[in-house]
């Protein structure tokens, strides 16, 4: 009976190295991938400023991919969130978009001061994210990719 359970156990845990591996967030059912059912040609980043006080900041994206893909569903960049929109005007290409607006922080004043005793509490200002996470459906299961190669435009800046 030993030989019989050990063989079953040594079987088990050998095929554990065979399943695929992806990373999946148990919160939500998502599985991130390394490599989408699409193919990008090219995500653009704009950001853009209203031409009033509170009327906020935010970025412009601009997905081009090689085929129109019918389930993209929202992007994810620097823990703001917008959904896709297909823009139909270009019937020949496959381009979306989506408008995302910044979460408003209250920005604390910082304390300059020689003494760094009193420059205490300070935050680090926002730094650049070097990362666009995008969600999707396929297979009717949502999924993530992360994409790292993004061009920035130059901002709009509304008068």
């Amino acid at each position: 009976m030993k030989p019989l359970l050990c063989a079953f156990i040594l079987v088990l845990l050998s095929s554990c190295s065979t399943v695929p591996r992806t990373t999946s967030s148990p919160a939500m059912g998502v599985t991130q991938v390394k490599k989408p059912p699409f193919t990008i040609i090219e995500l653009s980043l704009t950001p853009w400023a209203a031409g009033r006080e509170k009327g906020g900041t935010g970025y412009l994206f601009e997905l081009t991919l090689s085929e129109p893909f019918a389930s993209l569903d929202s992007v994810v960049y620097k823990g703001n969130m917008a959904v896709w929109k297909r823009d139909t005007m270009q019937l020949d290409k496959a381009i979306y978009t989506a408008n995302m607006r910044e979460k408003s922080t209250a920005q604390k004043e910082l304390i300059l001061d020689g003494d760094s005793i009193k420059e205490y509490g300070n935050t680090p200002p926002n730094r650049v994210s070097d990362h666009v996470a995008i969600f999707y459906r396929y297979r009717n299961k949502p999924q993530l990719y992360i994409h790292t190669k993004f061009k920035r435009k130059e901002p709009l800046l509304y008068m």
